[in-house]
């Protein structure tokens, strides 16, 4: 056990239930306390967690900077401590922005739009003044820290070339996830109540987790799903998170897969799905290191992705999963997809998903957080 620490965590928003980033807080801070560590919490807004500590509920600010500032003037009046910050402040010992850096988010983001959007939006003064408060908060956070931490070595590579750091300097700890709470031996006894509410009969069912549609590749995915549908063969997607507008389905209409095709809204708790699911499909444009990617290879599915996604560092191509060069070739994703009709391949590549994930649990996570904050409490000693 390391030596006790007081420890701030700073976080916009604390409630388990408004995100993956705020429910992956509340555990950190469960881990610090059963470690033996004092943890208080400074945000924005406070919601319904149940940790037993003191939690600051700081005046709304408006802007970014604002929000900085009143989070280092209230720092100053607290007794000292380590302050754990994953993106709010730039007054943080450890910098760790969980969901990777929100600068990058919002360009390749913009990438990904259709060509006259994208150039709408990268002339619109509104995103050019929002992309210099990134950039700035960034820059203030990253000098300010004593230590950094990268949830990808995409993203690691990504702050080192746009802030002028070295590498080495940036600790890599991936997301994790509960391993346990995914166990297969779990999600077999839901399997057949949910396929059948989702009436997927005997086709192979595809999975997917998106709240940003185009980002997450939603476009690429219908396209490989048609090319299986149109040489006859028994496949189905659900998509849970986002909800389709018009254009959205428009194209489940054009492509003519309405009936292959279903759209779950949010989803609580991803358990269900994945137990009704054969394989997950994730042909993102961006993702600093995606949690469901994670999530679905700890239930024991066969996962598709891009290189575009963080966490496909931790797949091995062909092995535990496969990695697509380009988010944008359907054929490619419709060739995997294609592979994983096979019964025997799907628990072949599920059965080392589930073996690889327990290397990528969130206890090991917990505890690779807590080991840099200490490493930062014996520095300041």
């Amino acid at each position: 056990m390391t030596d006790r620490m007081r420890v701030a965590l700073v976080i916009d928003r604390l409630d388990p239930f408004a995100g993956g980033l705020e429910a992956w807080t509340v555990q950190l801070a469960e881990h610090l306390l059963a470690a033996g560590h004092a943890v208080e919490v400074l945000t924005f807004v406070e919601g319904r967690h149940g940790l037993p500590i003191s939690v600051h509920v700081l005046p709304p600010a408006r802007t970014l900077a604002a929000r900085a500032a009143s989070i280092e003037r209230y720092l100053a009046t607290m007794p000292r401590c380590i302050v754990h910050d994953t993106g709010t402040g730039w007054s943080g010992d450890v910098f760790h922005p969980q969901t990777g850096s929100r600068l990058l988010s919002l360009d390749r983001e913009t990438a990904t739009l259709p060509k006259p959007r994208r150039l709408a939006s990268m002339l619109s003064p509104r995103r050019q003044r929002w992309r210099w408060h990134l950039a700035a908060l960034e820059r203030r956070q990253i000098d300010r820290a004593r230590r950094v931490i990268a949830v990808s070595r995409q993203v690691r590579a990504h702050l080192a070339a746009g802030h002028g750091i070295a590498e080495h300097d940036i600790a890599v700890i991936s997301n994790g996830v509960d391993t346990a709470r995914f166990a297969p031996e779990r999600l077999s006894k839901l399997r057949a109540e949910a396929r059948g509410r989702l009436g997927t009969g005997k086709a192979t069912l595809f999975v997917m987790a998106a709240h940003n549609l185009r980002l997450k590749g939603v476009d690429t995915a219908l396209l490989a799903l048609r090319a299986l549908v149109s040489e006859g063969l028994d496949a189905k997607l659900a998509i849970a998170g986002g909800a389709p507008d018009a254009g959205w389905l428009s194209m489940v209409e054009r492509l003519g897969l309405r009936a292959q095709v279903a759209w779950l809204g949010r989803v609580d708790r991803m358990e269900p799905i994945f137990a009704a699911a054969d394989a997950f499909v994730h042909p993102t444009r961006w993702d600093a290191c995606s949690l469901s990617t994670i999530e679905a290879g700890a239930a024991g599915l066969p996962v598709i992705t891009t290189k575009a996604n963080g966490a496909a560092e931790l797949i091995s191509d062909g092995q535990t999963g496969f990695v697509l060069p380009d988010p944008e070739d359907a054929a490619a994703l419709a060739a995997a997809m294609r592979m994983l009709l096979d019964l025997g391949m799907r628990r072949r590549i599920g059965e080392a998903a589930r073996a690889a994930s327990r290397g990528h649990d969130i206890r090991d996570n917990l505890a690779a957080v807590e080991a840099v904050l200490a490493s930062v409490s014996a520095a300041c000693q």
